[in-house]
């Protein structure tokens, strides 16, 4: 029986989790290339695969994947993904050196957060209030 692509992402999550970045990794790119319609689970997988790769320094591969998240948190409309994918090629832009770029991606990064602006009202626990925050 093959394994699904979430099926094989699961188990790259479980692995980065237990600090084998490497297995993960080789989960994770098979979950790419089984492949999935559900366009958010692809970009999830993306930006673990960045993250992934980000920790064994392998930051060319790293940026890549952080790149491909973005375009599809923009293709599919996702704001916040697009706030977290942009933060990622902030960090990665930023241990390559490449200093004006990763500027540019912290600044989105940053908009898009002041944009999604979550609350948590006092006496309230481990309950958030999350609403749009227009300046």
């Amino acid at each position: 029986m093959e394994a699904s692509c979430l099926e094989l992402a699961l188990e790259g999550e479980r692995l980065c989790k237990a600090g084998d970045f490497k297995g993960g990794t080789a989960f994770f790119e098979a979950a790419v290339q089984v492949g999935t319609e559900d366009l958010k689970t692809l970009s999830a997988i993306y930006s673990q695969l960045g993250n992934a790769y980000f920790y064994l320094k392998e930051y060319g591969k790293a940026l890549e994947y952080h790149r491909h998240d973005l375009t599809l948190a923009r293709t599919i409309g996702d704001r916040i993904g697009e706030g977290k994918a942009s933060g990622n090629l902030g960090n990665t832009l930023k241990v390559l050196g490449r200093y004006d770029e990763a500027a540019v991606c912290c600044q989105r990064h940053l908009d898009i957060s002041q944009d999604f602006l979550c609350i948590t009202p006092p006496h309230t626990g481990n309950q958030q209030r999350c609403s749009t925050y227009k300046p």
